[in-house]
């Protein structure tokens, strides 16, 4: 595991209306190119960019602590970390946090290896009928997942049936390693990320699709029950207001 890595961003007016009581958060983040990522020392990518505006908004300053998502879940249930990013919302989730307003659009595709790198993909696949079908052994296919993702209520009977086997893993990267290797024959990943992965100069040629069963998934920041109500409702001022800028 890479070291864990602080940061503290400094809090700006001029955004959504800022409290006056001090707010700082600690936030738990893993590499997720080119979402959130280090380069030079320091964070950058357009998830923490936009995740920093919110904050700046919301008259907050944050602690960036490094850990994975499976870890993270459960140190917010346990209060020992305040905020989580790219969370979708689940009735189970619900149990032991809070939700902002949803903040962006997920869009999660299937990823393949190819024949070669002119593979015109993007195409519409069921992953329900996708695991259906055997690999040319006869064996049943293989699905790389993130361990501890939410994908979604729209996909979560498919991911909780006797359809294919499943592999968990702790972040993308992994994934793409593994397709390649031939461990898995395919794994969810949003698209931003495939699309990265895709043009990586050493990457194997990989097909995406859609997955029919997959819509648009809205995106919102996690707190843990210990923030304060109030935090979290500046925080959705802040997503209010990022909404009406061009």
């Amino acid at each position: 595991m890479k070291p864990a890595l602080f940061l503290a961003l400094s809090s700006l007016c001029g955004g959504a209306t800022v409290a006056s009581e001090p707010c700082q958060l600690r936030v738990g983040w893993e590499e997720w190119y080119p979402l959130i990522h280090q380069q030079d020392g320091r964070l950058t990518g357009s998830e923490y960019q936009r995740v920093r505006q919110l904050a700046d908004g919301a008259g907050c300053r944050l602690e960036f602590v490094e850990v994975p998502w499976a870890r993270a879940l459960q140190l917010l249930r346990n209060g020992q970390l305040d905020m989580l990013y790219g969370a979708s919302r689940s009735a189970e989730r619900e149990t032991y946090a809070r939700f902002s307003q949803a903040y962006r659009q997920e869009r999660m595709v299937l990823v393949v290896r190819a024949q070669s790198s002119a593979t015109t993909d993007l195409e519409e696949v069921s992953l329900a009928a996708w695991l259906d079908e055997p690999r040319s052994d006869g064996r049943p296919r293989r699905l790389g997942l993130i361990r501890g993702f939410h994908y979604g209520e729209a996909l979560k009977s498919v991911l909780d049936s006797d359809k294919g086997t499943r592999l968990e893993v702790r972040w993308d990267e992994q994934l793409q390693q593994m397709l390649a290797l031939g461990r898995i024959d395919g794994y969810l990943v949003e698209l931003s990320v495939a699309r990265a992965q895709q043009a990586a100069a050493d990457a194997a040629p990989m097909r995406l699709f859609t997955v029919g069963e997959h819509p648009r998934e809205p995106m919102h920041l996690m707190f843990s029950l210990g923030v304060p109500v109030q935090v979290v409702e500046r925080f959705d001022a802040a997503i209010r207001l990022q909404r009406t800028r061009p």
